[in-house]
């Protein structure tokens, strides 16, 4: 009897050594959520990247698919606010199907933000966009930046329109595509079409195509009014020249994105190629409806886009980005959201630093 007792005790304690080595790994990796998941929701990205940094770190010692979704999507969410594009919609395709919820409380003018992830389906052994290795040098280098942005905001400035579809005409093979919508709200989380000061908010987009030889080539722009104008585009006077603007350092509030096929690219190029110099519409055909409709050719529907301003209405980007914050969109492919990368910025209350 004592040998037998000597014997399951020997062999408890082999197996909870077992569990704990293989815990140990999956502990520290939560941890490091945790952390990020903190950081994102008050808008600590630095923090957070640091955090994700020894979560992608750790990576390897674990087969848990939800929490690999769950740090690649953290890490697509950060550096989709330091506008590095091509490496967030990278990571959110590494990610699998996730969904993270914002749930946005507002106190006051403040908004509280805490997080909830749902992941759908197991996370695929999806072709890789980017290696891990030059995604790790990535975050150290954001990590160094220090700061988020620059400090003195960069004004966007006029490009030949042509030139957004020459640049993805390399003659490279690619092998992903993807399409991000970016909105600045004239009031971040408010559905306020000017700001009573002029301020009424931009919609703009990012197209990345992804090579197989890992190089990408990404476009951030928007549509604008032609500057300089004796009378100002207004809704008396609504109609104007067009303008491309490169939008690359452009501030956002809310961000929808989603690899596209390569059917869908070439049909937004071709759109691009033909409309690009359309005339501005204050009402018609605005930086909002230029946005809407390339999200359209990628099968992105928002709804609730259409408000009302002094002396007019259309769509405008007070209520498309409270709709993405609101989750008023759909992926026409799926009817659901299922391949769609949605993230906030600029909607955090300010907290004392850790």
């Amino acid at each position: 009897m004592r040998r037998l007792l000597i014997l399951l005790g020997l062999s408890l304690l082999f197996f909870t050594k077992g569990v704990n080595a293989q815990l140990l790994p999956n502990i520290e990796i939560i941890r490091a959520l945790e952390e990020s998941d903190q950081y994102i929701a008050s808008g600590e990205s630095q923090k957070a990247l640091i955090a994700l940094h020894k979560g992608l770190q750790k990576k390897n010692t674990t087969d848990s698919d939800t929490l690999l979704s769950h740090l690649y999507n953290n890490i697509a969410i950060v550096l989709a606010r330091y506008n590095n594009f091509p490496a967030s919609m990278s990571c959110f395709h590494k990610a699998g199907e996730i969904e993270a919820t914002y749930n946005y409380k507002k106190r006051g003018k403040r908004f509280i933000s805490q997080f909830s992830y749902q992941v759908n389906y197991a996370r695929a052994e999806a072709e890789s966009i980017i290696n891990d290795d030059i995604l790790e040098l990535m975050i150290q280098a954001h990590i160094n930046q220090q700061t988020l942005k620059p400090s003195e905001e960069i004004e966007s400035e006029p490009v030949d329109p042509f030139s957004i579809v020459d640049a993805f005409l390399d003659n490279k093979v690619a092998n992903h595509y993807a399409l991000l919508v970016l909105i600045k709200q004239p009031i971040a989380g408010q559905k306020k079409t000017n700001t009573g000061l002029g301020e009424v908010g931009h919609s703009f987009i990012s197209l990345i195509k992804y090579n197989e030889d890992l190089s990408a080539v990404n476009k951030t722009f928007g549509f604008y009014p032609e500057s300089g104008l004796l009378i100002p585009v207004n809704p008396i006077a609504p109609k104007a020249k067009s303008v491309i603007k490169d939008d690359s350092f452009h501030d956002w509030d809310q961000l929808l994105g989603k690899m596209v096929s390569k059917t869908q690219f070439e049909q937004l190029l071709e759109y691009l190629d033909h409309n690009i110099s359309n005339q501005y519409h204050l009402s018609n055909y605005n930086c909002s409806d230029f946005a809407l409709t390339l999200a359209r050719i990628a099968a992105i529907e928002i709804q609730d886009t259409e408000g009302p301003w002094p002396l007019g209405r259309g769509d405008n980007p007070a209520y498309m980005g409270q709709s993405v914050l609101g989750g008023k969109y759909l992926n026409l492919e799926t009817k659901n959201k299922e391949g769609l990368f949605s993230c906030s910025n600029n909607l955090f209350t300010k907290k004392s630093k850790k």
